[in-house]
C-alpha cells in the first residue's frame, strides 16, 4: 500500500477523535489463509450473520464485546469500525460494468477518493486503493471524511459535482459510482428512533451509546436491520453494510471542477 490518511474517506476535512473504551493489546490481523477460508473473526468474535439473527438483548450484549476488542493497525479505530471487525463483517457490493450500472434501478451514487496517510501509524493507501477496498476488500472500512458530521460509514452524494468537490488536487483523487438497493432509512428517522430508545432505557440502545457521539446513532441502525441512512439534507447516504451496493468496475480520475461522470 503506498502512503498516501487512514482517516480513508477520501474527503477533505480533519477528523473528530472519540473517546471509546480501552482496547485490548494490538490485534493480530487473520492471515491471508484465513481471510481466504473465511475466518476473519478476531478471537470470540461474533458472525454478523448470527448477529442478525439475535434478540435485541443478546446484540447489545455482542456491541459491548466488540467496543472494547482493539482493531488492527490497518483499520481506523472507531465504534463502528470496532464492530465491524469483531463482527467480521465483509459482505462486498455487487460489481457490473458501467454499462451494465446504466440498466439497473435504484439510486446512483457517486463517492471521490483522495490518497490518505496516517503518519501514527505510518500506514497508507492511495485513492484507488480505498476505491478497490470498497469494491473487493474482505474488511468494511468505515469512513473519517471531515470529521464524520453523520457518523461513521462510507459516504456517498447522489450526483457527481457533490462527490467531486471532495477532490484534492496533488492527492490523485479518483470517483467510483454505485447503485443503491437494501434497507434505509432517514437520518431523521434513525436519531428519533435511536434518541427515543435511549430515553427509555433500552439495552441494545445503551450498548450503542458507548460507541459515542453519531456512531452511537449508526450503530444501532445496523443494529436494526438497516443498511444505510440518507441525510436530510446535501443528498448524502451513509452506507453501514456494503451489501446495499451495486458498483461499477470503472473507476474514473475525478473532475475536479465537478461536472458528470
Amino acid at each position: 500500500m503506498a502512503k498516501g490518511a487512514s482517516k480513508i474517506a477520501g474527503g477533505g476535512g480533519g477528523a473528530v477523535q472519540q473517546t471509546l473504551p480501552t482496547p485490548t493489546n494490538q490485534v493480530t490481523p487473520p492471515t491471508p489463509q484465513q481471510v481466504a477460508q473465511g475466518n476473519v473473526l478476531p478471537s470470540g468474535g461474533v458472525a454478523f450473520s448470527d448477529f442478525e439473527s439475535m434478540t435485541d438483548d443478546e446484540k447489545a450484549d455482542v456491541i459491548d464485546k466488540a467496543l472494547k476488542t482493539g482493531v488492527p493497525m490497518f483499520l481506523e479505530d472507531s465504534g463502528m469500525q470496532r464492530f465491524a471487525y469483531f463482527t467480521g463483517m465483509s459482505d462486498k457490493p455487487k460489481e457490473v460494468t458501467d454499462a451494465q450500472l446504466n440498466t439497473l434501478p435504484g439510486t446512483e451514487l457517486f463517492r471521490t477518493m483522495n490518497n490518505a496517510y496516517n503518519p501514527r501509524t505510518d500506514i497508507g493507501y492511495t485513492s484507488r486503493d480505498i476505491a478497490d477496498q470498497i469494491a473487493h476488500g474482505d474488511f468494511t472500512m468505515y469512513s473519517d471524511s471531515g470529521g464524520s458530521a453523520h457518523g461513521r460509514a462510507i459516504y456517498f452524494a447522489d450526483n457527481y459535482g457533490d462527490a467531486a468537490v471532495y477532490g484534492r488536487s496533488g492527492q490523485s483523487p479518483v470517483t467510483m459510482r454505485a447503485k443503491l438497493s437494501g434497507n434505509g432509512i432517514s437520518e431523521g428517522a434513525l436519531s428519533r428512533q435511536y434518541n427515543n430508545a435511549l430515553a427509555r432505557g433500552d439495552k441494545l440502545a445503551r450498548a450503542c451509546s458507548r460507541a459515542g457521539g453519531t456512531d452511537a446513532a449508526n450503530l444501532y441502525g445496523l443494529a436494526k436491520g438497516y443498511d444505510y441512512k440518507k441525510a436530510d439534507y446535501g443528498g448524502y447516504h451513509m452506507i453501514f453494510n456494503r451489501r446495499c451496493l451495486t458498483v461499477s468496475s470503472t473507476v474514473k480520475n475525478t473532475k475536479l471542477n465537478g461536472g458528470s461522470w
